[in-house]
């Protein structure tokens, strides 16, 4: 190739040069403004709600309030971050609700009758891994629609869970475990803490290392990830074991936090998840998402309910207002594809 050439493959010529068609440009930078867009709509729409509440209550700012909304919200993120990764992957479990349940059952009555923290934070995780696995084998192994696996694997995990407790609350569990309760490190609570460490992890699983590029593959096209020599049913299967540790360990630290293992606990918590996943920005179809996304959907779902009781709303309305975030989550996934084909 002689000096003067120059390979059209590899050129990227500046705007100042003239040689750049202004047309092709365009769509690509009304991709990114629209992306742009979708990513602060709703850190955007909690700094709305946390102005607008701070004028209507003088309570809502207060520190207290504010370590309260985190602690409420601390269960829910744990379990929307496994709930995130299972999505990015093209799939649902419904299941984590009644696993919250389980996991932290058993690891009630194991320290119950060990006296040790350590053996029964161990005996929950292993719960929650081998749940995952049975809804990963059903997905993945049977190919089993994940909707109807999980919805069948929830009713048994509530089912477990009343059964192994005699549908009674655990007790006797060690004294050492209220520290998990009471201290708070920092003046931010255990379970806080724990919240971010379970981000952490999620944000390295699905952003750092290469699990986390199979993940979003397979569900961006799961053919197309199969002939790129990615076992997908492998995939699959780790997804929604992580999803069963991330439910243990949410199980786990309600458990600590009550000190005492409750079979009921737990209700409607994957509808939340699910919601709180959505909303960050997570697609219904798997191959997008982010953990980031999924704590700021998290975020605004606690102080929606965190609002609506400092402004003293009768119970009924508040549920009629989180069902219309319900609603809102699910229709954001079709306002987003429906502006995706327009730009197109």
């Amino acid at each position: 190739m002689s000096a003067g050439e120059r390979p059209e493959t590899v050129s990227v010529p500046t705007p100042a040069g003239g040689d750049v068609p202004r047309g092709p440009v365009r769509p690509e930078g009304g991709r990114r403004l629209r992306v742009q867009a979708e990513s602060l709509f709703v850190p955007a729409t909690i700094l709305v709600l946390i102005v607008a509440l701070s004028i209507l209550t003088d309570s809502f700012l207060v520190r207290g309030n504010l370590i309260n909304v985190l602690t409420q919200m601390a269960t829910l993120a744990i379990v929307a971050f496994g709930v995130t990764i299972v999505m990015i992957g093209g799939n649902f479990d419904l299941s984590v609700g009644s696993q919250v349940a389980l996991h932290g059952s058993v690891s009630a009555i194991v320290m119950s009758a060990t006296d040790s923290i350590l053996i029964g934070v161990i005996a929950g995780l292993i719960t929650g891994a081998l749940f995952g696995l049975l809804n990963g084998s059903l997905v993945a192994g049977l190919s089993m629609n994940p909707f109807i696996a999980t919805l069948g694997t929830l009713v048994m995990g509530r089912g477990i869970a009343l059964a192994v407790t005699g549908a009674r609350p655990v007790t006797g569990l060690p004294e050492s475990l209220q520290g998990f309760g009471l201290e708070t490190p920092g003046g931010v609570p255990w379970l806080v803490w724990l919240m971010l460490g379970c981000f952490v992890v999620a944000l390295v699983v699905l952003h750092v290392t290469p699990f986390g590029l199979r993940v979003f593959a397979t569900g961006g096209n799961r053919e197309a990830a199969r002939l790129a020599g990615i076992r997908v049913k492998r995939v699959t299967i780790l997804t929604f074991v992580l999803s069963g540790l991330f439910a243990a360990a949410a199980g786990i630290a309600l458990t600590a936090r009550l000190r005492s293992g409750h079979p009921t606990v737990g209700e409607l918590l994957e509808l939340f998840a699910v919601a709180a996943v959505v909303l960050g920005g997570s697609s219904l179809y798997g191959g997008r998402g982010s953990v980031w996304r999924t704590l700021f959907g998290v975020m605004l779902i606690a102080i929606i309910q965190n609002g609506l009781n400092l402004l003293n709303v009768p119970a009924p309305y508040q549920q009629i207002a989180i069902g219309a975030v319900f609603i809102v989550a699910a229709s954001s996934e079709f306002v987003r594809t429906l502006g995706r084909r327009r730009a197109r």
